[in-house]
């Protein structure tokens, strides 16, 4: 079942491809390119680089919200017959900034608390708080029940969502394993550094795409559980 949704995942990343990198493209670009700017200009360890990097940080979470919220729209929208446009979906999403971002921040920081007790705890918060984001978005509920709600959504679903998130993660590590080994023989990489982050983040967006296919399937076997109405 795990490898017919990531097969499923990769036919949608595949089929909306163009719209999913116009919606995510120009932002990813940016950071990217402002992140090159940063390393190739400023000294390391230095005060500079340090203010520098605290802003590129602050940049991304500006602009997380707007084509994170932009993305998941646009899955569900092509879900419902509907499809969106790049820019609609991203001007739509504009109504979840605030929601989204705090939603967002709050699994950071479980995930972080986790990876400090052994790791495992952080890998297994992540995954229950994995749903939020729909949540948020397409449920249009407050962060708390953002995060309440996917705990109790992921429960019999955990097994599913883990084993696709690292097999996508897997795949896209043996993607760029190659790169970093010809890095570690000594060849300059430098120029290809920010392409090839771009291509990555990109990519990326299969773990949304499976993530949101497994909400899915939770929410059509939820609404087959339900009890009719008499």
């Amino acid at each position: 079942m795990t490898l017919e949704y990531i097969r499923q995942s990769l036919f949608f990343f595949r089929s909306n491809f163009a719209v999913i990198a116009r919606i995510q493209l120009p932002f990813i670009i940016l950071l990217n390119l402002v992140g090159w700017l940063i390393q190739s200009s400023l000294a390391p360890e230095s005060p500079a680089m340090r203010n520098a990097g605290a802003l590129l940080i602050l940049l991304n979470l500006t602009l997380l919200p707007i084509y994170w919220g932009a993305t998941i729209l646009f899955l569900q929208s092509v879900v419902d017959n509907r499809p969106l446009r790049a820019m609609e979906a991203i001007l739509a999403s504009l109504k979840y900034w605030r929601r989204l971002l705090l939603t967002y921040l709050a699994m950071v920081v479980a995930v972080t608390i986790g990876l400090l007790l052994l790791i495992i705890p952080g890998i297994y918060a992540g995954v229950r708080l994995s749903f939020a984001d729909y949540v948020c978005v397409l449920e249009n509920r407050k962060v708390s029940e953002s995060l309440r709600l996917s705990w109790q959504q992921t429960n019999d679903y955990f097994g599913l969502l883990l084993k696709g998130m690292l097999i996508i993660f897997g795949g896209l590590f043996v993607l760029e394993l190659p790169f970093a080994l010809i890095a570690q023989r000594g060849v300059d990489m430098a120029p290809f550094d920010t392409a090839l982050g771009i291509l990555f983040d990109l990519l990326g967006t299969l773990v949304t795409i499976y993530g949101f296919r497994v909400y899915c399937l939770m929410k059509e076997e939820t609404a087959g559980n339900a009890p009719a109405e008499e």
